[in-house]
């Protein structure tokens, strides 16, 4: 839970940091840039295994998602939602298709 902490700390941060830019294009950014490291560092990590086990254990048919789903949809729900990072959320962002 700490790591998921962590992760969404590090988004507010860029967030503050990229406040001139449209949310959305810094989302393409970052989904673009995980999509690209995702051949190196495989299609998942530690972070999204244990969101994985997390709405697992809340939803018996929740499907997993790959680091970057992950990436994406908290960048969605941080950035151009300002809403939290929960099972519901995350699947709710990721339905609603690729926008970037």
């Amino acid at each position: 839970m700490s790591k998921i902490t962590l992760i969404f700390s590090i988004f507010c941060l860029f967030a503050v940091a990229m406040a001139q830019e449209n949310a959305r294009e810094v989302c393409q950014r970052v989904n673009a840039r995980c999509l690209r490291s995702a051949r190196n560092h495989g299609p998942n990590n530690d972070i999204s295994n244990i969101f994985n086990d997390w709405c697992r254990r809340q939803h018996r048919n929740w499907r997993n998602i790959s680091r970057c789903e992950l990436v994406r949809a908290t960048c969605r729900l941080t950035l151009e939602r300002c809403r939290s990072l929960s099972c519901d959320n995350v699947r709710e962002a990721l339905r609603d298709g690729p926008r970037d």
